[in-house]
């Protein structure tokens, strides 16, 4: 629907990954077998690489920011050349036989409802849901409708709410200095969570309501206490997808600590790549990267520092201190994500140190895109945002909440439509704001 054209290379996608996949399952040698399909692997990847990084290769060859092919990047495919490439890998490794039926591989390759956005599923995982009889039971079906509504309230009400505030300020922050910029950072980290973890959600509800239950993508990432436990909770498909494809074939951990190092380098340079063709993604995967080498570095050094100045590790204010640290850095990081060049992130962060006499109580903070109203409906809701997050950490689930008494499920449903319907945030003629991810 964005461009019919573009379903000829989700057509190419999926019928590459078939055939190489019969082909190298039918190879009577081994090494026929890994050579189709590496072949095919490679041809997929090559579509990904001329339409994603054609026009960032050549501004770089020479030297213009001209985009001079102009090519658009066609809707989703970053996520369905993953699946694909997930599949043949599998059928190279031979964790499964190559899929003889057409059309399950391209509704595992297509899957309407994670296509735009993911989460990225497993071949050998996925396919197998399709062969086998699906069954919807009424706890599963009220837990997929909470999920969505849960995913509609992140997305319509918090992200595209702190996004005006994120606009207004980030995109003129020559015109700012200190406080304002230190709030809009943060609240870009807030509106990234929502949108996309907003999308996750109702993708994975849709999925569900089909009888396909898929893995989570988020688990409360800003509540991780390190860089390593905030990969462990953010887009959960694509850092393991990263793990398994990439960090574990380079040698992972098994060929020292140099290069293991290095190969933790290389996996956040790749993740920053794969988001978008500019230096300031570059920038962005390489800092996190960064920040994994010297955590691990110095992990040694800082238990006995804590455990020399008698610092319970397990306290929960340490723990608090560790989570706001965290937060800050991967704030920083967002910066770079969002900025469209490295420049105007670094300037960015320079007036953010700048000292202003800026203050909260002044009525300042209702000029930055939100007036009082919206900006307090953006505060209540990333507090019901925090209370569902710390519910969620302690096992509480939409399942959960689905097998209550009828009287608090109605009345859970009915303040969530109303919540939605009375505040979600609405374009021209009522058209819903794109997702971020959508550009990825």
């Amino acid at each position: 629907m964005f461009d019919p054209r573009y379903l000829l290379f989700l057509t190419a996608v999926i019928v590459i990954a078939y055939a190489g996949a019969i082909i190298s399952d039918r190879s009577p040698s081994e090494k026929g077998h890994k050579k189709a399909a590496v072949i095919s692997m490679a041809c997929i990847v090559l579509i990904l690489v001329i339409f994603k990084y054609a026009d960032f290769i050549v501004s770089i060859v020479s030297r213009s920011n001209d985009h001079c092919w102009g090519l658009i990047l066609p809707v989703g495919l970053s996520f369905y050349i993953f699946q694909a490439y997930t599949y043949l890998y599998a059928v190279m490794k031979k964790e499964m036989e190559a899929e003889k039926n057409f059309i399950a591989l391209a509704v595992f390759i297509s899957f309407f409802p994670t296509i735009v956005s993911g989460p990225i599923q497993r071949a050998k995982e996925f396919l197998p849901k399709l062969h086998a009889e699906r069954t919807l039971s009424w706890d599963n079906f009220r837990a997929c409708v909470y999920r969505f509504l849960w995913g509609a309230f992140l997305k319509m009400v918090i992200a595209d709410r702190v996004g005006i505030l994120v606009d207004s300020v980030f995109d003129y922050y020559q015109y700012f200095a200190g406080v304002p910029l230190i709030l809009t950072a943060c609240a870009y980290s807030v509106q990234l969570y929502a949108d996309f973890s907003g999308y996750s959600y109702m993708a994975i509800a849709v999925a569900g309501l089909f009888g396909f239950p898929l893995k989570e993508n988020f688990h409360q990432p800003y509540f991780a206490t390190s860089i390593h436990a905030f990969w462990s909770r953010w887009h959960i498909s694509l850092s393991t997808w990263l793990r398994d494809y990439v960090y574990i074939p380079l040698g992972g951990n098994r060929k020292g600590t140099a290069r293991k190092y290095i190969n933790i380098l290389i996996v956040f340079l790749i993740s920053g790549i794969w988001h978008g063709a500019g230096f300031s993604f570059i920038v962005w995967g390489l800092l996190h990267g960064m920040y994994e080498v010297i955590g691990a570095m110095t992990a040694g050094f800082r238990e006995k520092a804590a455990a020399a100045l008698g610092i319970n590790r397990n306290d929960a204010g340490w723990k608090l201190l560790q989570l706001l640290f965290t937060f800050m850095l991967v704030t920083i990081a967002w910066v770079f994500f969002r900025a469209p060049s490295v420049g105007y992130a670094l300037g960015y962060l320079r007036k953010c140190a700048a000292w202003n006499p800026w203050t909260l109580f002044d009525g300042s903070l209702f000029e930055l895109g939100l007036d009082r109203q919206d900006f307090m409906v953006a505060l209540v809701s990333i507090a019901i945002l925090i209370v569902v997050s710390v519910l969620r950490e302690r096992g509480f689930h939409a399942v959960s909440l689905a097998r209550m008494n009828i009287v608090t499920r109605y009345a859970v449903f009915l303040a969530m439509v109303l919540v939605i319907v009375v505040f979600g945030i609405y374009g021209p003629s009522y058209s819903a704001a794109n997702y971020i991810y959508a550009g990825f």
